[in-house]
């Protein structure tokens, strides 16, 4: 019964990401084509009054469709996630990474001691072409896989980090208060917001180009 549940899960997730697919390339289009429109209307007849003002008022509104087909649209929404500085320009190379529960049924094996892998930790290599920081064509991904003692030894992690801290999934912090460092509450937001981003997007394995 859970596996069914699950299935019933994973194909309405799928189908939603469709869908909020389509209708941000939509969004999209449609404010692009409006403000394609508005543009060469305005070349051609020329701005003056009433007519400059709605003509600023339309491209306002194309903005707005497009503004919101990029946020509703789940892969540009991912890559914007993902953003580096407004100056990177050109191939990056990026690792993130997530922890492994075990009702994830992981089938792969540690990459370090070839052993099954209950929980652990994967790793995600990416190397990507930017514009302006934004990611706009992924070369290639890879993914390293590590059980919970590989992933242990690959952190780097002192030994009074208990396996429990792993599997939480909060090792950063239980680093953080082993090595006597401290953060702030931005970066522990910051950090946060990574990771949870970093998850989604891991889990839903997508390998957007």
């Amino acid at each position: 019964m859970s596996d069914s549940n699950s299935a019933v899960v994973a194909l309405a997730d799928t189908v939603s990401e469709l869908l909020y697919g389509i209708v941000g390339w939509l969004l999209i289009g449609l404010g692009l084509f409006a403000a394609v429109t508005v543009s060469l209307n305005a070349i051609g007849d020329g701005l003056a009054g009433m007519e400059a003002l709605l003509t600023a008022l339309m491209l306002a509104v194309s903005f707005v469709f497009v503004a919101l087909g990029i946020f509703v649209n789940p892969r540009l929404r991912r890559r914007l996630s993902r953003r580096h500085s407004l100056s990177t320009f050109g191939r990056v190379q990026s690792v993130d990474q997530r922890v492994i529960r075990p009702e994830e049924d992981c089938t792969e094996r540690c990459v370090a001691c070839q052993s099954p892998i209950e929980k652990g930790m994967v790793r995600r290599y990416r190397t990507e072409f930017a514009l302006a920081g934004v990611p706009v064509y992924t070369d290639s991904v890879g993914h390293n896989h590590y059980c919970l003692a590989c992933a242990a030894a690959e952190l780097q992690l002192p030994d009074a980090i208990e396996a429990e801290e792993i599997e939480s999934g909060n090792w950063r912090e239980a680093f953080s208060e082993v090595d006597g460092s401290t953060t702030t509450d931005s970066d522990s937001q910051t950090d946060l917001a990574t990771k949870t981003t970093a998850d989604a997007d891991l889990e839903a394995e997508t390998t957007d180009t």
